[in-house]
């Protein structure tokens, strides 16, 4: 029983009958620190068991026990009262909440001789005995408490006895509980014993047996058994047994043979007991009555053979509630015996009696009386409080929510509201308006409603809402920019403008000295062309009608979008293609026109993409691309040796008129250029248009030398091999791969598109040479080809990046060094060594924002001591690819797209052998 509900059934127990004004109040504490049981018993001094206090009890006298999270000791009470003057015996407020006897294997409590004795919230409990017995006492109560013996009783043990000797003894709203053998036995000659509104629950076997026992009356008793037995009176007992509830406990299942019925009455006592106004429910194997002999199985048949049970329900009647809680429309509610003897004007929690009008009224009197231990009460409540979110300096209406089932009259109902922050009001009406004047912090208020009649009393329960109060939000701006690739260097800008109070001015301003635009609105969508490619720092300045300001800034970056084509020839000083038919010089330059060459527009382009290849060196050297009619800048682009062929994929600004400029910087070399693609600022729809959707780890798709991607083997000259991307390709335009040839049987060149094969070719290779080249190339239903031309060779394929219609723009840089390990730019001045990896900071460096997505990277591995691969990467653990293949002594750079780390760097991973690396930022994608 909790703490509230002993709360109300003991509130008045101070009342009781008058008695002399010399009474006194003993106290027992047995947490106490100065507790003694040598006395005196004050408040100041308990008595630390109950014992002693109860050999102190004079007539009169009222014993106050703490309710601790410890036990007391066994009692025997032999205290005598008088009639107008008994002693008490009360449960009071300590550190738990009940008093608890504990006897272990001896009583817990024991009336012996005692006489006039009221005892109340005081639990009895043993472990192996009776816990709570009547010897040779008279007029004793023992109510609002709960006994049990333990499960591992003796099944011939009760839980409550009451000797032969014994009278006038009440036991009402108490609960017992988890017994191993009968609740209750009275013997012969015990006398006036009443059992009202008690709860017999929680795997009992047998509940209340009186034998010879004159007077005994049960009434609003709730009983439920493993196996029957639930009510025995024989051997001459006389009394009634009304408004009890009899059920099977459904939690156990009954392993007894020859169950018992639920109620037994034998033929010494038939003609001396009143049985009616019950509800029986037995077990699947039992019977409901034994009535002098002869079993019943309905309440018709008891009515019929012996004329009693004339109101008696049972499971033939109406289903009955296999639990001892009451629902609406139970037909328990309102249909008992109001005048049945030692019934109680309230319930076992103390409730009044109350008429249901949603149920027909089937009892005695006013028929307010529930058959059982509880009366169902009305079901009125205050479920909650509607408000609205409650900020500082704004009224807030609370509006109690109400649950009227029963439709009581509400006229002249009163509305106690208390806001939780020390004010209160009253209202006539459901709802109440309060401001507060401060924030509740880190923590909750909690408001609360009662409703009251007419009458002061109350209705129902009462309705809370826990919440916080802050200041009114906002202002608060919200401000993401991006760019679709289908609008080169026009950010589109979602904003909003969010707040208690409305918005008087919200203008956004784009970072490159346009003027501001004023946007209106809770939330919107606006875009901005910019001049240039760049990272921009966006602005959203809002202002609100209480004048309070707000600033929400993001970085927009726009560039131009890519375009895919199928590569095309535009230079080939072999034959004159693009430039004069004969080698670019030592310090020559040739002038290349690519806008309106192999499919580029002749406006709108602002880089192209080539695989730039030199062919018959006469003498080691590099190539720089870079914009005509601007300076050439340091870095290089293509690095060769004498005699050998090696492409590049280089991108590369497009000068004002059209052109670009390769340098050579040292003897005779032939230059041969293939474009595939470029990137525009000029707005278009169509697939084509794309933005790069940088991979946060490189992938490899092919390698003939395990069967990735393919059958394990080297592919055949002439042949093309089909490569199936990752999942999630197929909505790609192109695809970014640094594609490799290795094993060769003899000299070759790969060649990697999809839909038609062109001319032109990606990668050459000679006999037993490593070498590798980043490709661009179209993707076509997430599947590209890749054509060899030579002997039989293997084929690697690592996917870098893809451009999609989703992806982010590009902006291109002049070429800058940001690392050489010759020189200690950007790491120490040493070669990287075997296994060995260089961190590298790029975003915030040299014009790369910070939140950059990708780099495009010239990367040049020189001279290692043996022939090695380089791996660059963004962050997370070493990728299974490769971006560059070096022979040992060899120079030779490749274009690497790489994601930019969470840290904002980029990684280099040399495999073998010692190696000096070089790396020329040419721009970064948002």
């Amino acid at each position: 029983m909790t703490t509230a509900v002993l709360a109300v059934l003991l509130g008045g127990l101070g009342s009781g009958t008058a008695h002399a004004d010399t009474n006194t109040g003993l106290y027992v504490d047995n947490l106490a620190a100065n507790c003694s049981d040598t006395g005196p018993g004050s408040p100041a001094e308990p008595f630390c068991q109950i014992q002693p206090a109860a050999q102190a009890a004079d007539p009169g006298d009222t014993v106050h026990i703490a309710g601790n999270n410890t036990v007391y000791a066994p009692v025997t009470i032999s205290s005598k009262g008088t009639a107008d003057a008994p002693i008490r015996f009360f449960a009071a407020a300590g550190t738990g909440t009940d008093v608890k006897v504990a006897g272990g294997q001896t009583t817990g409590i024991t009336f012996s001789g005692a006489q006039y004795v009221d005892m109340a919230g005081i639990n009895a409990s043993a472990g192996a005995t009776t816990a709570l017995a009547f010897a040779d006492s008279q007029h004793i109560t023992y109510r609002v408490a709960t006994v049990g013996t333990g499960l591992h009783t003796a099944a011939t043990i009760p839980a409550i006895t009451v000797d032969g000797s014994s009278s006038g003894i009440s036991l009402t709203q108490d609960l017992v509980t988890l017994s191993g053998g009968p609740v209750f036995a009275s013997a012969a000659g015990a006398q006036n014993v009443t059992l009202s509104d008690d709860r017999i629950t929680g795997t009992v076997r047998g509940g209340i047996t009186a034998v010879g026992t004159t007077g005994i009356h049960l009434a609003g008793d709730t009983i439920s058994t493993v196996c029957g037995n639930a009510i025995s009176l024989t051997g001459g007992s006389s009394g009634s047994v009304e408004n009890t509830v009899v059920m099977p406990d459904t939690n156990t299942t009954c392993s007894d043979t020859g169950t018992p019925a639920e109620i037994t009455v034998d033929a010494a006592s038939a003609a001396q007991i009143t049985e009616d106004y019950n509800a029986v429910n037995p077990l699947s194997t039992g019977t409901d009555y034994d009535w002098a002999g002869t079993a019943y199985a309905t309440s018709q048949a008891l009515r019929t053979g012996t004329g009693q049970g004339v109101h008696d329900l049972d499971q033939t009647d109406l289903t009955l509630p296999v639990t001892e809680w009451l629902t609406e429309h139970s037909p328990l509610i309102d249909s008992g015996d109001v005048n049945a003897p030692g019934e109680l004007s309230t319930d076992y929690y103390g409730k009044p009696r109350v008429n249901d009008p949603l149920v027909a009224d089937t009892g005695t009197g006013d028929s307010s009386y529930d058959r059982g231990a509880m009366e169902f009460q009305d079901p009125f409540t205050v479920s909650g409080i509607a408000m609205q979110t409650a900020y500082v300096g704004v009224a807030i209406t609370f509006t109690a929510k109400l649950n009227n089932p029963w439709s009581d009259s509400l006229d002249g109902a009163s509305y106690a509201f208390d806001f939780g922050d020390g004010t209160t009001t009253t209202s006539s009406t459901v709802s109440a308006t309060h401001t507060y004047t401060q924030d509740s912090g880190n923590g909750y208020v909690q408001a609360a409603v009662t409703v009251d009649r007419a009458d002061g009393t109350q209705l129902g329960t009462s309705g809370f809402i826990t919440f916080g109060v802050t200041q009114p939000p906002g202002p608060t701006p919200g401000l993401s920019c991006g760019q679709d690739p289908s609008e080169p260097r026009t950010a589109g800008c979602s904003f909003t403008a969010t707040g208690y109070y409305q918005m008087t001015s919200d203008r956004i301003t784009f970072g490159d000295g346009s003027a501001a635009v004023t946007v209106t609105g809770s939330g919107d969508y606006t875009t901005h062309t910019y001049a240039a490619a760049g990272t921009y720092t966006v602005t959203q300045h809002i202002t609100d009608s209480d004048g309070r300001t707000a600033t929400a800034t993001t970085k927009a970056t726009v560039g131009p979008s890519y375009v895919v084509t199928s590569p095309k020839r535009i230079l080939d000083t072999r034959h004159g293609t693009g430039a004069p038919q004969r080698p670019v010089g030592p310090g020559g330059v040739v002038r290349l026109k690519v806008l309106g060459a192999g499919g580029i527009p002749t406006s709108g382009v602002t880089a192209v993409t080539m695989n730039v290849t030199d062919a018959d060196a006469t003498a080691s050297s590099y190539v720089t691309a870079y914009p005509d009619g601007t300076g050439r800048p340091t870095a290089s682009n293509l690095n060769f040796t004498a005699g050998r062929v090696n492409p590049n994929l280089v991108t590369v600004r497009v000068g004002s008129d059209g052109y670009v400029d390769l340098y050579n910087a040292h003897g005779n070399v032939d230059l041969i250029a293939d474009v595939q693609g470029y990137f525009t600022n000029v707005p278009r729809t169509g697939a084509h248009l794309s933005g790069l959707y940088p991979l946060t780890t490189p992938e490899r798709d092919l390698d003939t030398r395990n069967g990735t991607g393919v059958p394990k083997g080297k592919v055949a000259p002439g042949s093309t091999t089909t490569v199936t991307l990752r999942p999630g390709s197929s909505s790609a335009v192109a695809g970014v791969l640094d594609v490799t040839a290795t094993g060769g049987t003899t000299s070759g060149v790969v060649t990697v598109y999809c839909g038609s094969r062109p001319s032109t070719s990606n990668l050459n290779y000679r006999a037993g040479q490593t070498v590798s080249n980043l490709v661009v190339t179209p993707v076509c239903s997430g599947k590209i080809e890749i054509y060899n031309s030579g002997g039989h060779v293997h084929l690697i394929a690592d996917l870098q990046s893809l451009y999609t219609t989703g992806g982010g723009p590009f902006v291109p840089t002049s070429p800058t060094r940001f690392l050489d390990t010759r020189n200690g730019t950007g790491a120490p001045a040493e070669p990287l060594g075997p296994n060995g990896s260089l961190t590298v900071k790029v975003a915030g460096v040299d014009g790369v924002p910070a939140d950059a997505g990708a780099v495009l990277v010239n990367l040049t591995g020189v001279a290692p001591t043996t022939a090695t691969h380089l791996t660059a990467y963004g962050d997370g653990s070493l990728p299974n690819v490769s971006n560059e293949n070096l022979a040992a002594g060899e120079t030779r750079p490749v274009l690497a797209v790489l994601p930019v780390g969470a840290d904002g760097c980029i990684r280099v991973y040399n495999a073998q052998g010692t190696v000096n690396v070089v790396a020329d930022l040419e721009g970064y994608y948002g």
